[in-house]
């Protein structure tokens, strides 16, 4: 069965994709239904609904995201760990992810804040009132389980929220469709940004669309750069994890890619701060950014480069987007 519909075309292989996807998410909300109709179900009783909606984001993001994404390149690929990328990298690659994720975060913060502020023109004020409403509900279930306090929940919370959704969604998206994308489009630049764009819309939060953008641009350049999943699989699990810790500590309430619709106004000096915070973190960004390039781009078979030098041999021999990848 492994790599069975690797000679066929990108449509093709993207339709089993898609249809895997589906499936995924009809099974995610069948055991959905299941663990809400177990003993301490919060409609019955009134407890339980913290570890209840947990373990139900935990199916969804093995059943959407992981499985489809898994199978997809077994089926379509005849290396399947090459296909995902799925290679190690050095200490030093790991820093600059860790050191571009904290300078990338207020300007994240930032973007959040403009997105939450954009209004519709009145005639689609009807649509406006629907968007903002799925968001106040998404927000206020976000904000109810970073609401729990303990060490249990924080672990929880960083299983789920940070560790699987950074490993599912990045094997997703960066893994399988980037890979698929860059098959038909040759321009590395135009594929990652499509990719965060489906990455950020499948959400369904229209305002935190912008910030999860370039959170997911920013994600597909480190697979890019690093040509290995775990690059951007780190910086998301890292960026999900700040922000619960942050939540923990009292210095935020909610995702800085999530900020609720109709958030509280700055006033001019409030501006001027969180405009020069966040020119200051993209300003160190681009520099580490440019020491990644540099470094990974260089001679991948040097002790210097991201990857080691066995991977980076076998990836340029093997399949379907490494050779566009390079370079």
């Amino acid at each position: 069965m492994k790599g069975i519909f690797a000679n066929r075309s990108v449509l093709f292989q993207t339709g089993i994709l898609f249809y895997l996807f589906l499936t995924g998410v009809i099974a995610g909300l069948v055991a959905g239904s299941l663990i809400v109709a177990m003993p301490g179900n919060p409609s019955a009783d009134g407890g339980g609904s913290f570890y209840h909606i947990h373990a139900v984001q935990f199916c969804s993001c093995i059943l959407s995201f992981l499985l489809p994404a898994l199978v997809t390149a077994y089926l379509c690929s005849n290396h399947p760990k090459k296909f995902l990328h799925i290679h190690i990298i050095n200490v030093r690659a790991y820093l600059l992810v860790f050191l571009m994720v904290i300078f990338l975060l207020p300007v994240i913060d930032l973007t959040a804040y403009l997105n939450s502020e954009i209004q519709l023109p009145e005639f689609m004020a009807p649509l406006e009132n629907m968007m903002r409403e799925t968001e106040d509900r998404l927000t206020q279930v976000t904000q109810s389980l970073l609401s729990e306090r303990g060490v249990l929940p924080f672990v929880v919370n960083i299983i789920v929220i940070a560790v699987m959704a950074g490993i599912t969604e990045e094997f997703m998206f960066r893994g399988v469709l980037l890979s698929l994308v860059r098959k038909k489009i040759k321009n590395p630049h135009v594929a990652i940004w499509l990719v965060a764009a489906l990455f950020s819309a499948i959400h369904f939060q229209f305002y935190g669309f912008i910030p999860r953008l370039f959170l997911g641009a920013f994600l597909g350049y480190l697979l890019y750069w690093s040509k290995s999943i775990w690059a951007p699989v780190f910086a998301h699990m890292l960026h999900n994890a700040i922000t619960i810790a942050a939540s923990y500590t009292g210095l935020s309430t909610e995702f800085p890619s999530e900020t609720a619709a109709g958030g509280v106004n700055m006033d001019s000096g409030e501006w001027l701060v969180n405009i020069l915070i966040a020119a200051t973190g993209l300003f160190l960004f681009v520099l580490c950014a440019k020491s990644m390039r540099k470094r990974c781009l260089h001679d991948e078979s040097m002790p210097g480069g991201c990857v080691k030098a066995s991977s980076c041999e076998a990836q340029n021999h093997g399949p379907d987007t490494s050779r566009g990848q390079s370079r």
